[in-house]
């Protein structure tokens, strides 16, 4: 375990404030921002209010639409691998499941919040993020640390919160690569009156695909989607009303030990925002329904549909007692409801209730949080959890912070119930963290080291029947930078962890020891060069059913290149290529991976 304490001349870190806010239009209007600009990205799920990313004192990332363009990812999941404390293990192409880990957490240690509203299988117990549209996001927030004093249950290794695309004004994208990949999409928005404002997004994409997994069915394996997404904005004496509604629909193919599969699936997101403004005090309001279906079919198995329906209500009170204190309150309830096809579960619901307080200090040298939560589930009464944390500015640019705080998750509806496997009696998984952090803002570089432990008790794992493990330990550390060199920007992060199981001292799985990830672009006239390069060492794989080990996942490392031209002053160009030497690794064990992939795009703004 790192012992913090020795290092002393970093203190304090901070959070606050326990609620998915509403976020009025404005905030999601946030440029890209480059080392030497006094301007940086402002995070709103860290804090639960607007704060910029360097007074957050907390490990978060702010990756927004301009700066997805310039990365020229496939998709979301290669999107966060390239994040520092992020790693992720991939079932073979695009549309395939893939494993996002946060500082050492399985994906089931991740909450998921798109537009502030909680999504992801509760039978599962996560959010597969392999289909959720690129071209729907226009920022992600990435918060590295538990963060369940804020947003309950689920909440151990992070958060990644998406904010969806407001399009300003018409904008249409295309884009074709290998394996038979192609997707357009279309967003724009009209003003009917000064206060009234709709807005929508829509878009396909499909792709043949490669065959995912080795010595298995050799058929290639892809996806199709379709995506459309509505909303409206309305102001008005009683307050700001924001509506939205997002509907994600499509097919994946897989491969299984047993042959090839496929399975349809389907994700609705329904929403309605509300918030005012009285004097000191700010009243968020945001009532809403997700629903998360998959069906799987196949050569291999029958039919067979996993579902969650989750509805969700949030209020949220900010009250600015000083210039520099704050005191948030509210509440939060929602309700799983899952089914199955026969045999159904023995339980199929459960509701889960909370109150939350946080009290926040900003002065000009010293910084104080302090967040409390008390969750009541169904079926495990209730669950306390806190952050305590502090800072203190020793410059104008130079920032310490150190923290700790609690977590803890609930058993998956698989984990609890499903026939032969699930075990009712299993107790939630719970965390104690601590982070101690230095952040550096200058003009010319932004610098952000972190040291942080983790004890897990009660941590979850399969087999014949689940059960719980009574100890696991994660520590490690990680350091971004942001600079320029010659006209050229530069982000280089890296990452090191250190996880195991304390009672066999094994490694925990698919997470490796290091991780290097190196972003640099440069712009000269109408064109814009892009590199980016991934070293990840090797790593753990676990046992097979049979308590075998099983061999390691090698490590690896991959070149991409970017190209974008700026051919009229509305039409932009897009090329890449993705794995340029063809490097040939696994980050599943048995899955493969594309090799080198080609690309194109187009996008075309209309004034």
């Amino acid at each position: 375990m790192l012992k913090l304490s020795m290092l002393a001349t970093a203190v304090f870190s901070t959070f606050t404030y326990a609620i998915e806010p509403v976020v009025p239009a404005q905030a999601n209007k946030i440029s890209t921002v480059s080392a030497n600009d006094a301007i940086e990205h402002v995070s709103v799920y860290a804090n639960r209010q607007l704060r910029p990313v360097s007074a957050s004192l907390t490990s978060v990332t702010v990756i927004d639409r301009a700066e997805i363009d310039l990365r020229q990812v496939h998709d979301l999941p290669a999107l966060l691998q390239q994040i520092a404390g992020v790693s992720v293990a991939r079932d073979g192409g695009r549309g395939q499941n893939s494993s996002v880990f946060i500082r050492g957490g399985s994906s089931g240690h991740t909450l998921v919040l798109l537009d502030g509203v909680r999504i992801g299988s509760a039978t599962l117990g996560y959010q597969s993020l392999a289909m959720v549209p690129l071209e729907l996001i226009e920022k992600v927030e990435v918060i590295r640390g538990p963060k369940a004093a804020w947003y309950g249950s689920d909440a151990l290794g992070g958060v990644i919160a998406i904010t969806t695309r407001q399009a300003q004004k018409v904008e249409f994208n295309a884009n074709a690569g290998s394996f038979g990949q192609a997707e357009v999409s279309l967003s724009g928005s009209a003003k009917v009156q000064d206060n009234l404002s709709f807005y929508s997004s829509v878009g396909t994409a499909r792709a043949e695909g490669f065959s995912a997994k080795i010595d298995a069915d050799p058929d290639d394996d892809g996806y199709h989607q379709s995506y459309l997404k509505v909303g409206a904005d309305y102001h008005s004496a009683l307050g700001f009303f924001k509506w939205q509604s997002q509907v994600n629909d499509g097919y994946y193919e897989f491969d299984t030990s047993f042959g090839g599969d496929k399975a349809n699936t389907q994700q609705d997101s329904h929403q309605l925002d509300w918030s005012l403004q009285q004097d000191i005090v700010n009243h968020q309001l945001k009532i809403s329904r997700s629903i998360d279906r998959d069906t799987t079919f196949g050569v291999t198995v029958a039919d067979s549909l996993f579902e969650t329906k989750r509805d969700e209500a949030s209020y949220q009170a900010t009250i600015a007692l000083t210039q520099n204190w704050n005191l948030i309150g509210g509440s939060n309830w929602y309700q799983e409801l899952v089914k199955k096809n026969a045999p159904n579960y023995s339980e199929d619901k459960r509701t889960n209730q909370s109150v939350f307080t946080g009290l926040g200090f900003q002065g000009e040298q010293w910084l104080f949080d302090v967040t409390g939560r008390h969750d009541n589930v169904t079926a495990y009464d209730s669950k306390n959890t806190y952050q305590v944390s502090g800072g203190y500015r020793f410059t104008t640019q130079l920032t310490g912070r150190l923290s700790q705080g609690t977590a803890f998750k609930v058993p998956t509806f698989n984990d609890l119930y499903w026939p032969n496997f699930g075990n009712p009696l299993l107790k939630p998984e719970e965390s104690r963290s601590r982070e101690l952090g230095l952040n550096f803002q200058g003009q010319h570089l932004h610098l952000d080291v972190v040291l942080f432990d983790r004890d897990l008790t009660n941590l979850i794992i399969g087999g014949e029947s689940a059960k719980n493990v009574l100890l696991a330990t994660v520590e490690g550390g990680e350091l971004t930078a942001d600079f320029d060199v010659l006209g050229t920007s530069q982000s280089i992060s890296y990452g090191y962890l250190n996880g195991k199981d304390e009672k066999t001292g094994l490694k925990l799985v698919k997470r490796p020891a290091h991780k290097l990830s190196w972003n640099q672009s440069k712009q000269w006239q109408d064109w814009t060069f892009s590199s980016y390069a991934l070293y990840q060492s090797r790593s753990f794989s676990g046992k097979t059913w049979d308590g075998k080990l099983q061999p390691e996942l090698g490590s690896y490392l991959i070149w991409n290149l970017g190209l974008a031209y700026q051919w009229q002053p509305n039409i932009k160009l897009r090329a890449k290529v993705d794995n340029l030497f063809d490097k040939e690794y696994q980050t599943n064990l048995g899955y493969r991976t594309a090799g080198v992939e080609f690309g194109v795009s187009v996008q075309v703004l209309a004034f």
